[in-house]
């Protein structure tokens, strides 16, 4: 069986090029012995001649034009590789593959791309919105490259970046019987039908963080898949919500409703970016485009 390796493409492609073996060696920081070596060596593996030797010139054979074809067609991807790996350990990678595990955090991450994008054009940053369903999975897989998350996973192999920390609030309307209180705490909802996004129970922030997986805290649990809906629900009367104060703000000039904060910081909630290694410099940026933005209330 043939194996011609990468070396030995380099090597026929440069004899070719230079058109000199002697220029060649220097090129390829060989003496001229070790490179005609070389070439013997090759020869005499795959049992055919690459070159024919004519008033010490060397002429490439039928086999030695494949090879060379071979040569050039394979050796500028193998150059553009090493280039991009040696660009991502500097930290000067060029693509961002990104996704988040909330379909509600697309209502601000667009935007985030776009500005970045802006001020880096480029970087080409992609958001994977079928990763959403599982981000975690999708970066082990190396099918992404960073995760906006809001849990840290129990593993050694992720490296978690805190990112910023929002508020969930509760969404009422103002025909509730709290819209005259000032904060709320888990007390108060124990008469409340509370409207939550359809999801996994587990990948549900509000049930497991907030209620700690106790439904006796609350009257009821309604789910619902879209944001719209859960509004107008809420508008109705018909339940209460817990969402990211950002998630609802664009719902705001509805006058029924009304934002009350959880006592004690219980709505606080800390995001991170996920990563398999360490953030690049890149990335970095991307990650202070988000707090930026924040920062500024810009959602």
């Amino acid at each position: 069986m043939m194996d011609i390796s990468l070396r030995n493409l380099k090597l026929v492609n440069v004899i070719v090029k230079e058109d000199s073996v002697t220029k060649a060696a220097e090129k390829l920081f060989l003496s001229q012995p070790a490179l005609s070596h070389q070439l013997k060596k090759l020869e005499a593996e795959i049992g055919l001649k690459i070159f024919n030797r004519f008033n010490k010139k060397l002429i490439l054979t039928e086999t030695g034009k494949i090879i060379f074809n071979a040569s050039e067609k394979l050796l500028p991807s193998i150059n553009l590789l090493n280039a991009e790996l040696e660009g991502i350990k500097r930290g000067e990678k060029k693509k961002i593959r990104l996704t988040t595990e909330c379909y509600t955090c697309y209502h601000w991450l667009p935007k985030v791309v776009q500005k970045f994008k802006g001020e880096h054009p480029e970087i080409n940053v992609e958001i994977n919105i079928e990763a959403t369903q599982d981000p975690i999975q999708f970066l082990n897989k190396g099918e992404i490259d960073m995760a906006i998350v809001s849990n840290k996973s129990a593993t050694s192999i992720i490296h978690f970046e805190p990112l910023i920390t929002d508020e969930m609030v509760v969404i009422l309307s103002k025909e509730n019987d709290l819209v005259d209180l000032d904060e709320l705490s888990l007390s108060d909802l124990q008469n409340q039908n509370l409207i939550l996004y359809d999801l996994p129970e587990e990948k549900n922030y509000v049930l497991t963080k907030i209620l700690n997986n106790d439904l006796d805290k609350v009257k009821s649990i309604q789910k619902v898949q879209l944001t719209e809906a859960i509004i107008e629900l809420v508008s109705a009367n018909l339940g209460i919500s817990v969402m990211a104060r950002w998630a609802v703000t664009p719902f705001l000039q509805n006058k029924q409703l009304k934002l009350l904060p959880l006592k004690e910081k219980q709505g606080e909630r800390e995001w991170f970016i996920a990563s398999l290694n360490q953030v690049s410099k890149m990335e970095k940026q991307f990650i202070a485009q988000v707090k930026t933005n924040f920062a500024a209330d810009d959602f």
